[in-house]
This record gives structure tokens, C-alpha cells and sequence, in this order.
């Protein structure tokens, strides 16, 4: 196990000196391997610190230092250990080895991660600690493991550091302690050398080829030209898919490889992702969390939302990487697999390829950013400033809590200005991509219960209990029918559910009682609370007259923080005429019911039903039933084959999961498509 050293990398310097400082032990955890053998994770915050005297060696040739990459190779742990200082001193930050890993019979170290020393907070128990805090919760770091070719690859990067880069950290060495062990770290020339030998690894790791010496930096690029594959993980691909098309005749996939014959991008929907476009499309999540947050599989999924609420699968891919062609690639086999399906709604992470990507594949589609996907980045982007809590909570109540737009510019000035942050660069690109992801700008758009424009409201991802960091692509792809039956079965017990038996009511609204005969039961439990809340409202009163539209106030004691209510006012448009009604929250375009503001106006003005434009169909519990998707015209010979067969299946898709839920109901469903069979063959019959 290491313990805690400091290096100073100076001109005349190149020894490591370990720090007499007492450690505590380090928790130790235990992981088992693909083949079995079990082995020891030893982790320490504190376990090795690399300091670097930066003051005067922040070099003009910073530039042309190769930055870490996800790919790279070493021959050893002490290369990418070597060469992860030297980048850090050219840059001019110090280096923390944070973890390690171990086989537990062989102590061979498999894995690591090195991370900026400015990492974490500083522990309670070193608060009163005289020597000066560096620590500022920096994420800059890389993650490296031993693999298969007995080389160490990076697998994770991380290049942004939150704090001031280039000032002298540490002024001396520390004094040598017993025990010292002394490690040569690289000198000026052979450590250009050894920077060239990186970056020749890195292009080779890409193509798989060996004779990269007519490549120059742009295959750093290219890199993200193939998928990063272990060896097994193209048998298992092809497996997967042989195996799906054979269970699964409407199985849909096409494969992308690029001019050197390697494996690009992969998309795949099943029959059941491909009927559920029919019924969900309208608001789609494209879930990207896996690829950008580097885990083992670049899986990449269209998720939706269905009539009760829960998330759909639409697609799965495979990317090579996060660029503008690997996006538009996808969205465009995808569009094509689904008949030229076009979302009113695509929310996604916030990236620039990917609005390039969606503006050219969906143009008529409103492309926004996802709300709790932007404020998990909060702590990470804003966690090393001084006043942290308090700029957090004012960036809550700026864009959760203001209701228009000018009290949204209102509270975000404020928060500059406050607490200086006009230089601050996320901060600075946010605000410019406000109209994309702030609430007060989004109200005209429709989500369907996918917006969470509510404090504490996340978007998960659709795999969330089956993928972890490390998980292998073969063991996605053999749990991958797994998590689908699951999430199937439960769409299913909750049909039974909502057309078995009846919801209880709370209150004698005419509201409640109206959609409990309509909606699921979990969307009627949801607008359900929002009748409750009709209770906490008051006060409603004409505002203003124009014409047939009139504008009410409606007061509503709002909870707050500690259990406290406060009165807030909400301003509701209401039209008789055409059966309109508008509360500025928007409630009913960011999750497809109306609110406890609307129905207040309703009441006052004695309507007793909801208008038939706020009951959404795609809640209803027969909708399935109900609704056969794509249906242009009733004539089958205006339509071609494959139209026809879309057709079918979907009709038919019901009666099977359904089918699927007990012995009874399989039976039942044998028996009615055995006879829908033999009618089909008098048909035949007659036209022989």
C-alpha cells in the first residue's frame, strides 16, 4: 500500500520524499474479477500526494503537451504514473494517486486513479490542521486499469480543474522520513521522448494497427472513428443480435464502421421500443449519461414516457464518441427504423454536437437541455467557491421559484453581481443557453411529465439498476432482456391495476371524480394532489378584462423551506369561449395536467368538468386499446407491407404482454389468436 508523499519537480529535483505525516488506515473493500479471483481496493483521499514547484516552469510548450486521453496505453503502472506528472507539471497543478486497486492473492496492482491534489474538502477532523487547505473539490483526474494486453489504458478523464493553475503550491521539501523510498521521476530529455512514445500509444490504441507513423496529432481526434472494444466484445455483439433477430422478428439494428473496416456505431430497437414510438414519441429523453460520464459501455438510449408515468425504451446504441457524426448518425437510422418519427420534445445533456446533430435530423422538434442533468453539475462546477452554499441556494430559487422571465434575469444578476462572478465561465455559457433549459422560457413547449422543472426531480437513466461503472458490454447485453421483461411486467400490472379496480377519492371535486374513470392510476394519483391542493389556495379575483379572456389572481400559501408556507401569487388566463384556461406556471405543458391554480379559476367561473383539450389522451387507461398509431387511411392498398406489418404488430402487442402476465392470461390469448387465425384462412379460402 502507498502511504502519502510529496514530489517537488523542480530544475534541479527529480526524488520523491515521503511526508511524515501519520495516516489512518485506509478503508478496504472487496471486488471480484471476470475470472473469479477476489481482490483488495485500498482507499485513501490522502494516499499519495505529488506536488509540483510550478512558479517558474509553466512552460510556453504547455500547448503542445499531449493531454490525457481515454484510450491511451502504458507499458507499465509506472509510465502512466510518470507521464501523468509530467503533464501536471505542465500545466501546473499537483497530482494525488486517490486510489488503488489489488488483487488480493497476487497484490498485483490492477487499477488506479490519480487525481488533482485540490480534490475533496479538507476532513473534519483537520480543520484545526495549521498547514494551509488547498483543497477546493477540483475533478480533474484520470482513471487507468490493467488490461487483457497486460498494458494500462486509461479509461476515464477529466481535464477541467476549478481552481488557478500554474502558482507555486508547495515552496520546500518536506523533511525525509524513516523508510524513505526515493523514485526517479523522468528527466528533460527523456521525457520528450517519452511524451512522443504516449502519443504514438494513443493513435495505435485507436486503429488497432501498428504502422501509425504516417499519422500526425489529428488521430487524437480520430480516436472517436471506432468503438473501444474488449476482446470477446464482437462476438458478443453479433450473439446479441442473432439472438434478438431469431425471439424477436421485428427486431430492428444496423451497424456504422468506418473506412479501415472497424466496428463505429451500433443502433438497435427491439418490437416492443418500435410499437412504443407509435404511442410515446411525443416527448423523448436521449440519455447519453453512460458516454459522457465515460463509463465502460458507450450505451446511449431513447427513452419516453408512458401512460402511467413510467420510462419506455425507444432505441439503444453504441457510440464510437461524443462527436457531431457519431450523433447524426444515429438519429438518422433511428428516424429512418421509425418511419420518419419526428418528437414534438427532445431533451438531452447540454452539448454542442448534439445540438448540431438534432438540428439537422429533427428540425421541426424543440431541442432542450435537461434541467436536473445541469444542477447535478452544480457542485462540480461551483463547489470550490467560497460562499458555495449561498450562491447554490440563490440559483435554486432563480430557477425554480421565479415565475417570469424579467424576475428570472432579475435573480440571476443578483447572483453575479453578489457574489463576483462576472469572469466565471460555466456560469457565463449557462446564462447564454438559458432560453434552453430555464423553466420561464420553456412554457410554451409540451414535456409530458419529463420536464422536472421541480427542485428535486431528476431525469434517471433507463438502465440505471443494471450498468455501473465498470460494467463489461457482454454483461449489458445478457441482462439487457432482463431489464426489459421488468420494466415491461410492470407496465403491464399496472394496466390490470388501473381497469381492475377504482381509486379512492379524497375530496367531492366533480375534477377528481372525472378523470378517476379516465386516467391511470398513477397519473390520476398526481393530479389527484393537485385538486388536494386546491385547499391552499385563496383569494381568487378578477385581474384584468380583455374582451372574452379574462386574467385571474390566484394566492397560494407555497411551502418553503422548514415547513413554512409563504403567499405567492399566480396569474391564470381564462377564456369561456373557447374553453381555455392558462396558469402562468404552466403546469399542464410541463406535465400534462392541469393545476390546482387553473381548476381554482374553473370553480370560481362554475365550470364542473375539465374542458376536453386538457384531458390528454396518452393518460387515458385504455389508451393502447384505444389507439392504433399511423392510421393515414382505412384502405390497405394505399399503404405498403411494411405499413401494414407495423400495423399488425402493434395491434396485436397488447394482447401479448398482456398474455405474458399469468397462466390464465396465456391462455386466454393463445385461444383468441388461434381463432383469429382460422378466420384469417376463411378469407383464404373464399379467394381461392
Amino acid at each position: 500500500m502507498e502511504r502519502e508523499h510529496l514530489v517537488t519537480v523542480g530544475d534541479d529535483s527529480h526524488f520523491l520524499e515521503e511526508e511524515d505525516l501519520k495516516m489512518d488506515d485506509p478503508s478496504v473493500c472487496c471486488e471480484r474479477l471476470p475470472d473469479g479471483e477476489c481482490i483488495e481496493i485500498l482507499k485513501d483521499e490522502d494516499d499519495v500526494l505529488i506536488g509540483l514547484d510550478c512558479q517558474n516552469d509553466v512552460s510556453e510548450g504547455r500547448k503542445e503537451f499531449l493531454a490525457p486521453a481515454v484510450g491511451m496505453e502504458f507499458d507499465s503502472y509506472d509510465d502512466a504514473y510518470n507521464y501523468y506528472i509530467c503533464y501536471a507539471k505542465e500545466v501546473g497543478f499537483c497530482v494525488r494517486v486517490k486510489n488503488s486497486w489489488f488483487k488480493r492473492n497476487s497484490k498485483e496492482k490492477y487499477g488506479a486513479v490519480l487525481c488533482c491534489s485540490s480534490q475533496g474538502f479538507k476532513r473534519i477532523k483537520d480543520v484545526n490542521n495549521l498547514r494551509k487547505d488547498t483543497r477546493t473539490g477540483c475533478t480533474a483526474m484520470i482513471r487507468m486499469r490493467l488490461v487483457e494486453s497486460r498494458r494500462w489504458r486509461i479509461r476515464e478523464v477529466t481535464l477541467e480543474h476549478n481552481h488557478v493553475l500554474g502558482a507555486k503550491i508547495h515552496k520546500s521539501v518536506r523533511k525525509i522520513g524513516r523508510g524513505t523510498k526515493n523514485k526517479l521521476l523522468p528527466s528533460s530529455d527523456d521525457r520528450v521522448q517519452t511524451i512522443k512514445l504516449y502519443r504514438a500509444l494513443v493513435i495505435d490504441a485507436g486503429d488497432g494497427n501498428s504502422n501509425s507513423n504516417a499519422r500526425d496529432d489529428k488521430a487524437l481526434c480520430e480516436y472517436s472513428n471506432e468503438l473501444n472494444l474488449r476482446k470477446g466484445d464482437t462476438q458478443a455483439i453479433y450473439n446479441f443480435m442473432c439472438r434478438m433477430q431469431l425471439t424477436n422478428p421485428h427486431f430492428f439494428y444496423l451497424m456504422d464502421f468506418n473506412e479501415e473496416g472497424h466496428l463505429r456505431n451500433v443502433l438497435w430497437v427491439d418490437a416492443r421500443s418500435r410499437a412504443a414510438c407509435g404511442y410515446f414519441s411525443d416527448v423523448i429523453y436521449f440519455d447519453n449519461t453512460y458516454l459522457t460520464n465515460k463509463y465502460e459501455i458507450p450505451l446511449v438510449a431513447f427513452v419516453g414516457i408512458n401512460h402511467h408515468g413510467q420510462s419506455v425504451l425507444l432505441g439503444c446504441g453504441l457510440l464510437a464518441g461524443e462527436t457531431t457524426e457519431s450523433y447524426a448518425w444515429l438519429f438518422r437510422t433511428w428516424v429512418m427504423c421509425m418511419s420518419g418519427c419526428s418528437p414534438q420534445t427532445i431533451i438531452t445533456d447540454r452539448c454542442k454536437a448534439l445540438q448540431s446533430a438534432i438540428a439537422e435530423n429533427f428540425p421541426k422538434s424543440h431541442h432542450c437541455f435537461g434541467l436536473s442533468l445541469i444542477m447535478k453539475k452544480v457542485p462540480e462546477k461551483l463547489g470550490g467557491l467560497c460562499n458555495y452554499d449561498a450562491i447554490r441556494k440563490a440559483l435554486v430559487r432563480a430557477i425554480y421559484e421565479t415565475l417570469k422571465v424579467i424576475e428570472f434575469e432579475a435573480a440571476w444578476g443578483f447572483i453575479i453581481q453578489r457574489f463576483g462572478l462576472t469572469d466565471h465561465e460555466w456560469l457565463r455559457s449557462l446564462y447564454q443557453d438559458r432560453v434552453h433549459w430555464a423553466p420561464v422560457f420553456l412554457k410554451d413547449k409540451f414535456f409530458g411529465g419529463m420536464a422536472a422543472t421541480r427542485s428535486g426531480e431528476n431525469l434517471s437513466p433507463f438502465f440505471d439498476k443494471y450498468v455501473h461503472k465498470q460494467t463489461p458490454l457482454k454483461e449489458f447485453l445478457d441482462k439487457y432482456e432482463l431489464a426489459l421483461h421488468k420494466k415491461y411486467m410492470e407496465e403491464s400490472l399496472a394496466d390490470i391495476e388501473s381497469r381492475s379496480s377504482s381509486p379512492l377519492l379524497k375530496t367531492k371535486c366533480s375534477f377528481e371524480l372525472q378523470l378517476s374513470k379516465m386516467y391511470t392510476r398513477e397519473i390520476f394519483r398526481k393530479f389527484q394532489l393537485e385538486v388536494g391542493e386546491m385547499l391552499s389556495c385563496f383569494g381568487t379575483t378578477q385581474l384584468h378584462v380583455d374582451g372574452p379572456i379574462i386574467i385571474f389572481l390566484v394566492k397560494e400559501r407555497v411551502l418553503v423551506e422548514e415547513n413554512k408556507r409563504k403567499i405567492k401569487d399566480f396569474e391564470v388566463l381564462y377564456s369561456r369561449s373557447v374553453g381555455e384556461v392558462r396558469c402562468i406556471c404552466c403546469c399542464f405543458n410541463f406535465y400534462g395536467y392541469l393545476c390546482r391554480h387553473a381548476l381554482c379559476v374553473l370553480n370560481f367561473n362554475g365550470v364542473e368538468e375539465i374542458p376536453p383539450k386538457y384531458i390528454l389522451s396518452r393518460w387515458k387507461k385504455d389508451y393502447k386499446r384505444l389507439y392504433v398509431p399511423d392510421h393515414n387511411s382505412d384502405s390497405s392498398d394505399s399503404i405498403g407491407s411494411i405499413q401494414l406489418c407495423n400495423k399488425l404488430f402493434k395491434s396485436v402487442l397488447q394482447v401479448v404482454e398482456e398474455g405474458m402476465i399469468s397462466g390464465d392470461h396465456y391462455n386466454v390469448a393463445l385461444q383468441a389468436f388461434e381463432e383469429s387465425l382460422n378466420k384469417v384462412h376463411d378469407v383464404e379460402q373464399r379467394h381461392e
